[in-house]
């Protein structure tokens, strides 16, 4: 089993490089609702749902916790926003840029499937050397699909990229030029790294976890895509947990990823969420 501290590895290996998401009344005729209407009705009812499974999680947990969705043109997030650090979820949109630099897809098995560090900061030097600014390279091409970070030019790790970002690039991941080959490994992370969203049968995801050795808090990210029958949902979510252990966090995310699955998957068969069926003309 690899060591469950990889991301902390990475940031500190990076860090010495660059040293040395009513009715009418009775006889009256009631116009119909607005779709405007009917679809802003829509995203309460599920934000007050995701506001739940937040207030859920944080309790049972003891954990500082937040999601994100987006489908259409809507993202919706419920509690924490995610700016803290993103860990090894940006691997994927490293990997990408990668690929468009032509990048061995046998380093993007590794950085992906297996969140391996080295491989990961092997994809980032080979942006690095192509593109001139690797942190650029992976920012633009995060814009152009939407989405917005602060990329961290050497302790990639430690970028900052809000869960509802993540979610909306989730989204766009099956129609971005160069990611068929990241969104197919992410149906396959390795065993030990199955954890909430990427056990979800619909859904690929990434993670990323690390410790605040000053706050003594771990964090737990993970953003991908939730896919039926060719359409797609963005999502996202971040645990924070008191302590420094792996294993305390996994059934919080585990307990909060299938709660937001469940929301997904209700929203989108009782018409509530409108998954996005074609990809975007960029």
């Amino acid at each position: 089993m690899k060591n469950k501290r990889l991301d902390v590895s990475l940031l500190a290996a990076l860090t010495l490089l660059t040293v040395s998401a009513c009715s009418g009344e009775p006889g009256t005729e009631s116009a119909p609702a607005s779709s405007t209407t009917s679809s802003a009705s829509d995203q309460d009812l599920v934000r007050t749902q995701l506001d739940r499974a937040v207030d859920k999680t944080a309790k049972k947990y003891h954990a500082q916790v937040g999601v994100a969705i987006s489908a259409g043109d809507a993202t919706i997030a419920a509690g924490d926003k995610g700016e803290g650090p993103v860990w090894s979820t940006i691997k994927v949109p490293i990997a990408i840029a990668a690929l468009k630099d032509g990048a061995d897809k046998s380093l993007v098995d590794l950085a992906i499937k297996e969140s391996d560090n080295d491989a990961a900061y092997t994809l980032w030097s080979q942006v690095q050397w192509h593109e001139g600014s690797a942190d650029k390279a992976v920012g633009d091409l995060l814009d152009a699909y939407g989405s917005h970070a602060d990329i961290h030019d050497t302790a990639f790790g430690y970028s900052t990229w809000p869960l509802k970002d993540q979610a909306d690039f989730g989204a766009q991941l099956p129609c971005i030029e160069e990611a068929d080959y990241v969104h197919k490994v992410l149906k396959d992370i390795v065993s030990w790294q199955k954890v909430g969203l990427s056990k979800e049968k619909q859904t690929r995801a990434k993670s990323g976890w690390g410790l605040d050795e000053e706050e003594n808090e771990y964090t737990y990210r993970q953003f991908g895509v939730h896919e039926v029958a060719g359409k797609r949902v963005g999502i996202a979510l971040s645990v924070v947990t008191d302590g420094e252990n792996y294993a305390e966090a996994e059934p919080a995310v585990d307990y909060l990823a299938h709660q937001l699955v469940g929301i997904v998957e209700a929203g989108v068969d009782e018409g509530n969420i409108e998954p996005a069926a074609q990809c975007e003309d960029r």
